[in-house]
């Protein structure tokens, strides 16, 4: 706990110690201190439904008078919606088509309604006004998958695994040609040696011939070899020997991953596995193993060596949060960034306990999304939290209480973030559960600031189960089902020189968002992809 203790220190976790770090003289010093937080909200347009409490925060109010059945936005504009019956946990895209996934192994059970079109959903966005169904993938792999669904553009394929916490029928893996975007063509549905596999969350190499996943629940990484994608196999099951750091004996747990898709620090694309690790939490704010970010070495994969090891760089670890989620890399100005952030508060995911014991240590009860300058990787760098009003350990008396039991946990924190092009970053959309998408301007990362958000609208009944959700009695989740999860990456697309924004929300399903402001974000010198091809989900 020695370097978790003094990355806690310089990261100024007591606000004493931001006020410490805030003060210094202006000039060389300013432009190296971390950016603690909290930001200010964003200036909103004139006639957009904007929240009435806290930034992020869904009121008591709100709730209780329907107010939350519909949505709440800034700067960000409703174009299209298909809701179908919910949105689970992923949304991918790949040319004029998403790839929304609903969560297959709950529908139809305990009384929860079935899926008219279980899996993954295919959906044709040729039109942002008219999304359109298409058809739905509904393998072992993709009926049952969790947070390991990806994307390859440069080989148009679709990855996913058999996972549901691991507890679903058929452990697996499976690949899809998206040749035809809309009409996915199933390569593969095959068992890895493993039958246990228990999958949780997965991702493509850049080049598209690896497909790596991270089991939770047996704290081991897979490599599946793709030269053949109609025929899978296995190049590596890695238990973290010796108390490396993301396995049992560290008492941690690699849980979301990440590969590099450009060289970072010396190091070619596709041999960096940056891994969001979970720590043992004894209570708020103390762990007795490292929650944050771990980065490793994985070069004897990408090479196919024989009897390939994989090697810790680099790690960073907090304790200002729980439960580390997937990095995402991008240059910001030329440097190489990780947007890193954690699925609970301090207190852990048992709110409203978490969250009041959070509060109690003057830490955020809610997990946030931070950025980490990983130029030099042995030496990971905090350089921003991300954190809203609904965050800030000041407002926990507006705020404590606002996750009951009933809600599943998670609260208002942050799930998976999207850069608008990572080659050259300018903004930054995060998933925040109940505080919907938030949308970042991070072009300068040592001063970030809040522009846009979404927040999507909680069932008209608060009685009514939406199958394809996450938001039934499996996950914890009980009536009065008054608000909604937003959980997905969202992709930045261009069109007609015009940004537009792909989301999804629980109960709304998915969006197509329009930024209304368009000379603000003109300000900021984007450069624009045509569809975030360079992200991987």
């Amino acid at each position: 706990m020695g370097e978790a203790s003094g990355i806690a220190r310089r990261i100024g976790l007591s606000f004493i110690a931001a006020a410490l770090l805030f003060s210094v003289a202006p000039g060389r010093a300013r432009a190296s201190t971390p950016f603690l937080g909290p930001l200010a909200r964003p200036h909103c347009q004139r006639d957009d439904r904007t929240e009435t409490g806290l930034d992020g925060q869904l009121t008591a109010a709100e709730r209780a008078s329907g107010a939350a059945t519909r949505p709440y936005n800034c700067n960000l504009a409703i174009v299209g919606e298909y809701a179908g019956q919910g949105a689970g946990h992923q949304l991918m895209w790949y040319g004029h088509c998403a790839y929304v996934t609903t969560e297959g192994y709950e529908a139809g059970q305990k009384g929860v309604p079935p899926l008219e079109h279980p899996g993954i959903q295919v959906l044709d966005v040729s039109h942002l006004r008219d999304p359109r169904y298409v058809t739905h993938l509904d393998d072992p792999a993709s009926l049952y998958d969790w947070e390991d669904g990806s994307i390859n553009p440069r080989r148009a394929l679709l990855g996913s695994a058999e996972s549901w916490m691991g507890a679903g029928p058929q452990p697996a893996v499976s690949f899809y040609d998206l040749s035809d975007c809309a009409h996915p063509r199933l390569l593969s549905s095959v068992q890895i040696p493993d039958p246990e596999l228990q999958a949780h969350a997965g991702n493509f190499a850049y080049d598209g011939r690896t497909y790596w996943i991270a089991s939770f629940n047996k704290r081991r990484l897979y490599a599946i070899d793709l030269t053949d994608p109609r025929h899978p196999r296995e190049l590596l099951d890695w238990d973290f020997p010796h108390g490396q750091a993301g396995g049992a004996e560290a008492h941690q747990i690699c849980h979301r991953i990440s590969l590099n898709q450009f060289t970072v620090d010396g190091h070619p694309p596709d041999t960096l596995l940056f891994c969001g690790v979970v720590g043992h939490l004894v209570h708020a704010g103390d762990f007795s193993s490292g929650n944050g970010l771990v980065i490793y070495d994985v070069s004897a994969v990408q090479q196919r060596r024989p009897h390939p090891a994989i090697r810790v760089l680099g790690s960073l670890y907090w304790k200002d949060g729980d439960i580390a989620i997937e990095p995402d890399l991008a240059f910001i100005a030329g440097r190489p960034y990780l947007a890193i952030g954690d699925e609970c508060g301090s207190g852990g995911c048992a709110d409203p306990q978490g969250a009041i014991a959070a509060c109690r240590a003057g830490l955020p009860p809610n997990g946030l999304e931070r950025l980490i300058d990983i130029s030099d990787l042995a030496r990971p760098k905090l350089v921003a939290r991300l954190m809203l009003g609904v965050d800030d350990p000041r407002n926990c008396a507006l705020t404590e209480h606002d996750i009951t039991a009933t809600m599943g946990g998670y609260g208002y924190s942050v799930h998976d973030c999207t850069f608008d092009n990572p080659l050259d970053a300018k903004l930054l959309a995060c998933s925040s559960h109940q505080a919907g998408v938030r949308v970042f301007d991070i072009h300068n990362p040592y001063r970030p600031r809040e522009i846009a958000y979404f927040k999507g609208p909680a069932p008209a009944d608060p009685g009514q189960i939406d199958p394809g959700s996450l938001l039934n009695v499996f996950q914890g989740v009980g009536p009065p089902i008054n608000f909604a999860w937003s959980k997905a990456h969202s992709r930045f697309l261009w069109r007609g020189g015009q940004l537009y924004l792909w989301v999804t929300s629980s109960h709304g399903g998915f969006y197509t968002l329009r930024f209304e402001d368009q000379a603000a974000i003109a300000r900021l010198k984007p450069v624009p992809t045509p569809g975030n091809e360079d992200y991987q989900d």
